[in-house]
């Protein structure tokens, strides 16, 4: 059975307004207003110029945003307060959809709201709203007729702001917009100026072009059903420069040439084990820009604009090929890391590689090359070059690793990395003359022979001697750069080891350690 029992009355609460504003920060606020200046000049066709002026007053603590977009109609004043209401169809290719960004960010800015518009050259009509109106039930607004403002001027002027304001703050939403923006204000129609300073645009698509790994441009339609449609046009690739720091890396997403996401690292965009991996420096030049341009319902982005909704059906289609992209470039940079400059850095010009895309939701690859092979540590070579002698000689792996040691500390940024791979390269030769003479020679050394002979390194030589023969010269050398060693670590004054003599001495170990051992570097 099913019967009428009575209405409810479901008209929101304007505690609704206070309630969502938590998520809203001056740059998010800031930037719901700017939106409606473009979504207006986007409704009009793009047509003339466009001005949007913001101005901070840290003093007075006002808030002001103009723009000459073309002004509210009276008839559409209604959308300025109403929860849902937009002037924009879901059609139009705007970037307000929703009807609550703008009611939602000059309530989280400012206790006193001041909402004056000109529609083109018609009356000036203006509508002002405090706390005290947020906290009647009454949703009836006054809207009165002021002194005309100039044709086609819309202005938001806010006071009793909730947000502190000064240098700082307003340095880094002039940083926030020029991101946010930059496809706009990059066009010479379109200009957004912050305390009389104009954004300049910020881009990420610096790239490198190593041979045959040079950035992609993907780029296709995606059919969503009922002769809608999505253009993606995407840039993929590795940066001219690495940026783990400031972690300017990763996946951004440009919807309706609004950057909605910067720098994603998520498991979403394929930052998990099997793919490109967790976020780390040495993936920090992977970088991949998608720009999708629709109608703004079919836009992957939340009601704030301020990152991508990953369950909506077009991130989801496009989520296969998306995470291949990332996970080979991604790859590209970890295994040409410690080489980036001779890579990657080098290649600073080339020219993009085209890759149309048929079919996003099939297509699950990325469309480059295989691999290049990764150059191999020097420390797993000579590992596996020795790993023969090391079998039968177990004694020898302490001596070729004192070499691989000493090849680390060569490459370390250390001021003294000279002098203590030189320490570890002689208390490798010295151990390796101990460990022949006991495992080697053929002759039994007792405990006291061995500490009375290993007190002076002149004796080892001599006993070595018997079983080996070296070059004079070679002998020479070997004790001159133990005595560097000595003098290190036992004078007063530190002695200096050049690369030329640390390039020497190497040489010298290895070939010792070839003749006693048989040993390969």
């Amino acid at each position: 059975m099913k019967k009428p029992a009575g209405t409810l009355d479901a008209v929101p609460s304007k505690r609704l307004f206070l309630s969502i504003i938590a998520d809203y920060d001056l740059n998010r606020s800031i930037s719901e207003l700017v939106d409606n200046g473009l979504d207006v000049w986007v409704r009009g066709g793009r047509k003339g110029a466009i001005k949007i002026e913001i101005t901070l007053d840290a003093d007075q603590k006002t808030i002001t945003v103009q723009d000459n977009a073309g002004g509210v109609p009276k008839s559409e004043l209604r959308y300025i307060v109403g929860p849902g209401q937009t002037g924009s169809a879901p059609d139009h290719e705007t970037i307000g959809i929703f009807g609550v960004g703008t009611k939602r960010a000059v309530v989280a800015l400012a206790q006193d709201i001041r909402i004056s518009t000109r529609h083109l050259k018609a009356k000036t009509y203006e509508v002002d709203f405090d706390d005290a109106w947020l906290k009647d039930e009454d949703w009836e607004l006054q809207v009165y007729e002021v002194d005309d403002i100039e044709p086609g001027t819309t202005m938001v002027s806010l006071q009793k702001l909730r947000v502190p304001l000064d240098a700082t703050v307003i340095s880094q939403l002039r940083d926030h917009l020029g991101a946010t923006y930059a496809k706009f204000v990059a066009e010479p129609s379109v200009q957004i100026v912050l305390n009389g300073e104009p954004i300049m645009p910020e881009f990420f698509d610096e790239w490198s072009y190593p041979p045959n790994f040079e950035p992609r441009h993907y780029h296709g339609e995606l059919p969503l059903g009922n002769g809608r449609a999505i253009r993606v046009d995407a840039l993929a690739g590795l940066s001219n420069e690495s940026s783990p720091a400031s972690g300017e890396y990763g996946v951004y997403f440009y919807c309706n040439d609004r950057l909605i996401a910067r720098a994603l690292k998520t498991f979403e965009v394929g930052f998990m084990k099997g793919y490109a991996g967790l976020p780390h420096p040495k993936i920090s030049l992977m970088k991949v820009i998608v720009s999708l341009n629709g109608d703004a319902q079919s836009m992957p982005w939340n009601s704030s604009k301020s990152d991508i909704s990953t369950k909506h059906e077009v991130f989801q289609a496009l989520r296969g090929w998306l995470t291949e992209v990332v996970k080979d470039y991604a790859a590209l940079s970890r295994r040409w890391m410690g080489d980036w400059g001779e890579k990657v850095f080098r290649y600073q010009s080339g020219v993009i590689v085209d890759v149309p895309i048929d079919n996003f939701p099939e297509v699950k690859k990325s469309y480059l090359p295989p691999m290049p092979k990764s150059r191999p540590r020097y420390g797993d070579v000579v590992t596996e070059t020795n790993s023969k002698v090391v079998k039968k000689k177990p004694w020898t792996r302490g001596l070729y690793e004192g070499i691989i040691a000493a090849d680390v500390i060569e490459k370390q940024r250390l001021e003294q990395k000279n002098r203590i791979a030189l320490i570890v390269l002689d208390s490798t030769l010295e151990i390796s003359f101990k460990e022949y003479l006991v495992n080697d020679s053929g002759t039994y050394y007792s405990d006291e022979e061995l500490l009375k002979i290993f007190k002076s390194r002149y004796k080892v030589h001599s006993e070595i001697k018997k079983y080996i023969s070296f070059d004079e010269d070679l002998w020479k050398k070997i004790a001159h750069y133990s005595d560097m060693r000595n003098n290190l670590i036992h004078r007063r004054a530190t002695a200096t080891v050049s690369d030329a003599d640390l390039k020497d001495f190497r040489k010298i170990v290895e070939l010792v350690l070839r003749k006693l051992y048989n040993l390969k570097f």
